[in-house]
């Protein structure tokens, strides 16, 4: 499987809002997760059913990608459940990636931790560079609770929102790639009410 492939080893990452409410251009697609049948390639260690999306690395991080369309500009919003863990600094991350290309490699990556940090990570070519510094926000609840993560990408500009806070914002090197979600490190991962919009 060719996500596999390209994910197989790991990267080096040095009050909710409703995504429903948080994405509000014209829905491109959402997904509550309540069955498989949706437009996803995966890697191993994804299973979808019962209202979420649980991601569990292995070897490598997990990772799933909607297939059906590659985007430049987009409005995408997930809720992610921290994964319980007795130190949430080891706990890995999890997060959406965008503008994900095949040819060359090339993928961006909205990567949250446990300990409610946040940061933007670009992998290009096997080559990791850390487009946003990871930093903690009080708006981010820590340890095993559920937030709303949102990313808008418009001309190039991305700007990234936790629970309706902004959080995050650079320009990135826009091309139309795909749009997914990604996990790492020990333990497993949630995500639910995924919803990609056109951006306002």
């Amino acid at each position: 499987m060719l996500l596999k492939t390209i994910f197989g080893g790991a990267f080096a990452l040095v009050m909710a809002v409703s995504p429903a409410l948080a994405c509000t251009g014209p829905e491109i697609f959402s997904d509550n997760f309540s069955s498989s049948d949706g437009p996803w390639d995966h890697t191993e260690g994804v299973n979808i059913g019962g209202g979420f999306a649980e991601l569990k690395p292995g070897s490598g991080p997990a990772v799933m990608v909607y297939q059906s369309a590659q985007i430049k500009d987009f409005d995408v919003c997930a809720d992610i459940t921290y994964p319980q863990a007795s130190n949430p600094d080891q706990a890995g991350a999890g997060g959406i990636i965008f503008w994900f290309t095949t040819d060359p490699v090339s993928v961006y990556i909205m990567a949250t931790i446990p300990n409610g940090a946040l940061g933007v990570v670009r992998n290009n070519k096997g080559r990791a560079l850390l487009v946003s510094p990871f930093r903690k926000y009080d708006f981010i609840k820590t340890g095993g609770a559920k937030n709303t993560f949102r990313v808008s990408a418009k001309g190039g500009n991305v700007t990234v929102y936790a629970n309706g806070q902004r959080a995050a914002a650079f320009r990135g090197q826009a091309d139309e790639g795909f749009i997914g979600l990604y996990a790492e490190g020990p333990n497993a991962w949630k995500f639910s009410n995924f919803k990609l919009a056109e951006p306002q």
